[in-house]
């Protein structure tokens, strides 16, 4: 609904209750989560590794030296799970281990060239996938959703958990 508030809707199973106005982006987005993780569990698995694996490689392509609890963090895992992760990962050499200079006892974390090879291999599918997700969109709408998405994540991280909480987040567009 443009230029007005959506009504409310009825998720399956509130037995004709409403329980939330608008446009049920949680929901929404949500499902479409659940609607992509297999073919993105597909991808990763066709390149030897799970999606936690793909996703520390990612994270330090963009951000190398970071130390184990923050590749976790921008992971989204505790920092025992990357732990887990990180030992294929270790062992197959696609990333290295460094000793902070500045602080001894930290070990900074890099993807190695064989990492790097690794994320390279995941492209054509992950465009292809990209291609099936947007299949119907026009050029600009795919762009447009795109930048959407981003909005809104900046907008959330924009925030913290405890503004929202005291309902201290400023919702004026």
């Amino acid at each position: 609904m443009r230029g007005g508030r959506a009504k409310a809707s009825l998720y399956p199973g509130s037995r004709g209750k409403v329980l939330m106005e608008g446009t049920n982006f949680t929901y929404v987005i949500k499902q479409l989560e659940l609607a992509l993780r297999p073919y993105f569990e597909e991808v990763c698995a066709q390149a030897g590794m799970t999606i936690a694996q793909f996703t520390a490689l990612t994270v330090l392509e963009r951000r190398p030296g970071i130390t184990s609890s923050e590749l976790a963090r921008r992971s989204f895992v505790r920092a025992q799970t990357m732990a887990q992760t990180m030992d294929p990962l270790l062992d197959a050499g696609l990333v290295r281990r460094e000793r902070d200079p500045d602080h001894a006892r930290r070990l900074l974390l890099f993807l190695t060239d064989e990492g790097a090879a690794a994320v390279a291999r995941t492209a054509p599918r992950l465009a292809e996938l990209e291609r099936l997700l947007t299949t119907g969109f026009a050029e600009e709408e795919t762009a447009a959703l795109a930048d959407y998405l981003r909005r809104a994540r900046r907008t959330l991280e924009s925030h913290t958990l405890a503004e929202f909480r005291a309902g201290a987040t400023d919702l004026v567009p």
